[in-house]
């Protein structure tokens, strides 16, 4: 991919959907860790509630899963895959453990230390209330949940080599996201967020409180919640 090739997401109503042919949905790559919130959710073999089913996922079953539709999110099941609904799918962070002869369960390091990412969650959070107070609108908080499952999304998209949205619960998660890829600065993607009236109406939302920021390499993540 060209590094100089930028690409950003459009959103519809405050919620970020993606752009078929930027984001190549219907892969399975990067899934991302949940676990199934209903006591018994039905596993369907086409992403419809008319579809056949073929089991069910227990309550708080431990699933790896990746974004389809509005409604629907893919499992894999018995080695196939398979459709469940997203309202019954709520994120988990993965855990990561690493094999070391001193310990065998020490965790694995972040490919990005969250150290190094806490001035650029700084530097946005500024430049969002610069563009917030131009509007006369109230200045958004960082929130450490959402600073790590932005941090997480970005970790995911860069992991799979492809820029898509997150399939994240809106129950306790994010009520807006803006994603992008190719910048190197948190000017530079404020810039082309701010150029981009989807992502803008995320950013000058007078509903959103709260907001956190991912990145890894140049994968970019806000999540706004309220």
């Amino acid at each position: 991919m060209n590094k100089n090739i930028k690409k950003v997401t459009r959103t519809v109503l405050g919620i970020a959907i993606a752009a078929p042919m930027v984001l190549g949905l219907g892969s399975y790559a990067g899934a991302t860790s949940g676990a199934v919130t209903a006591t018994k959710v039905a596993v369907k073999v086409r992403a419809s509630n008319k579809a056949k089913t073929v089991g069910y996922l227990a309550k708080n079953q431990k699933i790896n899963y990746s974004g389809y539709n509005s409604s629907f999110v893919k499992v894999s099941y018995k080695g196939k895959t398979r459709y469940i609904l997203k309202k019954y799918v709520k994120y988990v962070p993965p855990t990561i453990t690493t094999t070391t002869p001193s310990n065998p369960t020490t965790p694995a390091t972040p490919s990005t230390p969250a150290s190094s990412n806490a001035s650029i969650q700084q530097q946005i959070l500024d430049l969002v209330n610069i563009e917030r107070g131009k509007g006369g609108l109230k200045p958004l908080t960082l929130s450490s949940y959402l600073n790590g499952t932005a941090q997480a999304w970005s970790q995911t998209m860069s992991n799979a080599n492809n820029m898509y949205h997150s399939t994240l619960s809106f129950n306790g998660g994010y009520k807006g996201e803006n994603i992008a890829h190719g910048q190197t600065s948190a000017n530079e993607v404020m810039t082309d967020w701010m150029n981009s009236p989807g992502h803008r109406a995320n950013i000058m939302s007078p509903n959103f409180k709260q907001l956190g920021v991912g990145k890894v390499g140049t994968y970019w993540t806000q999540q706004f919640t309220d």
